[in-house]
């Protein structure tokens, strides 16, 4: 079977001083590991005819046109897989993209930002942390998190308990999420760190960056199942 193909929805960088141009990007340690555990990673671009983008994770209340919505599920189209990245804002063509892979069951995976916007899809939303609790951003903090039996996430890592980095402002408590999604994973002060969609092929929504823990074997395993779900035929 030749290797599945994975989708990653680029964010427009800041531009920096003296630097003339507007940019896309995407996290290459996604690439990276998506590339080691057998997958060809591709980017997906907005298709709306602008250079600027929301600068917010709160709220972007831009509306797609049935065109611009088209010519973004073209570009799912070509992809076995989504991984939606993380980031410090969102925009309504990573919710796009995340609602019409739903609709196809395309695999899906968000990290941090892309947990938020998974949950967008799902006709749910997220809110500000005003306690700024879990904006540690700090590569070695960890802290810990409570898996529940019995979902996507305790089937990964066979634990009750793990430790994860915390680089978020955005948060999503219990009621923001169990009408939509089965959760998978506490914080130590009750918030919702993980949800899947059993229903579903593969849907995994995680508020850490499993990328910044590559040493961690889970890494691995998260990656491996995720593009294994993506070689499986609808």
């Amino acid at each position: 079977m030749s290797k599945p193909v994975i989708g990653i929805p680029s964010k427009e960088r800041n531009k920096e001083e003296n630097d003339y141009w507007h940019r896309q990007e995407v996290v290459d340690d996604l690439r990276y590991l998506i590339v080691k555990n057998g997958g060809i990673g591709i980017v997906l671009l907005p298709s709306e005819i602008r250079l600027d983008f929301n600068k917010s994770d709160l709220c972007d209340e831009t509306i797609l046109t049935d065109e611009e919505k088209e010519d973004l599920h073209t570009q799912v189209d070509l992809c076995d897989g989504i991984i939606l990245q993380g980031g410090d804002y969102s925009n309504e063509y990573e919710v796009e993209i995340a609602r019409y892979a739903l609709k196809k069951d395309i695999p899906l995976l968000g990290i941090c930002a892309g947990f938020n916007n998974i949950l967008r899809a799902l006709g749910s939303n997220i809110c500000e942390d005003e306690s700024k609790a879990h904006s540690k951003y700090d590569i070695d903090y960890r802290h810990g998190i409570r898996i529940v039996k019995d979902t996507l996430l305790y089937d990964l890592l066979k634990e009750d308990h793990y430790a994860v980095n915390s680089f978020h402002t955005m948060i999503a408590d219990e009621d923001r999420v169990a009408p939509y999604a089965r959760i998978g994973a506490y914080s130590y002060d009750g918030l919702v760190e993980a949800f899947d969609l059993p229903e579903k092929r593969f849907v995994l929504a995680v508020k850490w960056h499993p990328e910044l823990m590559k040493e961690e074997g889970y890494t691995d395993k998260l990656f491996k199942r995720f593009i294994e779900a993506c070689k499986e035929e609808k």
